[in-house]
């Protein structure tokens, strides 16, 4: 076991798929199983394989490919693994590993991508798109002119990994996708987060902005990645013109904010807020505060708050 809360098939199975873009199944079983035996030296049984790919997926860990039928591929550890992290800590069972921040940090620093100028395909434009996401420190933009199954930018783990570290998510869609019953169901989970997204009439451009610094232009099934300052600070300011001139989607009942209270308790103890101050602000008492530090400390094994505030940012979680 080498930390990241799964178990070694599962793990070995994760680690290979990481390995290519996308897998047919019985290529990634074959290659499993004749690549990577067990410890005792046999390889590993078929269904064991099979097993644990129904467990990444279930996990978020594996997704399946948005290009080729049948095939999947492994969720960029930068986003996946938090994810993993955090309903793990606030949700461990019997049997279940806790992921330990060293194994995850050491993980996702090994599989840092090439940082490609050219992507081909939905299947890369994803998993590039999922690491600049993982990694956002204050706003992810994106402006969707189109829906396509499995985009990224329709998907629930890509928002709430921005959502879950703070940063701010804006989103800015053409108005006739709001029609699409997926979408719609995604713009109303995005309402209950406080990220809801705004429409536009036409839209010039399919785009990922990232912290103002990276751009990932879109055109059907390529994309150009842009870094330079004299090539992103154009697009900062066509994204900042089409939000300015966007109008809200439907109008929909008041929903409450969905997000999870154990991490907002958390975060709001990294800010430094007092128990008191975090139970007016969530809206709880403060002995619901302090249970859930408590149960915060126990499953991130640590011995103070202080070091169940510096895990949860390991983890991702922040």
């Amino acid at each position: 076991m080498s930390g990241l809360g799964l178990d070694s098939v599962a793990e070995t199975v994760y680690l290979t798929a990481l390995t290519r873009v996308r897998w047919r199944l019985a290529d990634l079983n074959r290659h499993v199983e004749l690549g990577y035996p067990h410890a005792d030296g046999h390889p590993q049984p078929a269904g064991r394989v099979a097993a644990s790919i129904d467990r990444l997926r279930a996990d978020g860990l594996m997704v399946a490919s948005a290009e080729e039928s049948g095939a999947v591929r492994a969720v960029d550890p930068a986003l996946a693994l938090p994810a993993l992290a955090a309903s793990r800590v606030w949700g461990l069972s019997a049997g279940d590993s806790r992921p330990q921040a060293l194994s995850i940090a050491q993980l996702i620093a090994r599989h840092e991508p090439p940082g490609p100028d050219h992507l081909h395909g939905l299947d890369e434009m994803n998993s590039f798109a999922e690491h600049l996401v993982a990694n956002a420190r204050r706003e992810v933009v994106i402006l969707s002119g189109q829906h396509r199954t499995g985009s990224f930018e329709f998907a629930t783990p890509v928002a709430e990994a921005v959502l879950r570290r703070g940063a701010q998510l804006r989103l800015v869609w053409r108005s006739e996708l709001i029609r699409t019953p997926a979408v719609a169901a995604h713009a109303t989970w995005l309402r209950t987060r406080g990220a809801a997204p705004r429409i536009v009439p036409i839209l010039p451009t399919t785009m990922l902005l990232v912290d103002r610094s990276v751009a990932m232009v879109i055109t059907g099934d390529r994309a150009v990645v842009n870094r330079a300052t004299s090539s992103v600070t154009p697009l900062c300011v066509l994204a900042d013109q089409l939000w300015a001139n966007s109008g809200p989607g439907p109008r929909r009942p008041h929903l409450p904010d969905e997000t999870p209270r154990h991490h907002k308790v958390l975060r709001l103890l990294a800010d430094g807020l007092t128990d008191d101050a975090i139970a007016r602000q969530v809206g709880v008492s403060v002995r619901t505060v302090r249970n859930d530090m408590a149960a915060a400390m126990l499953s991130l094994d640590a011995r103070s708050r202080f070091q169940a505030g510096v895990r949860a940012a390991q983890l991702g979680l922040l």
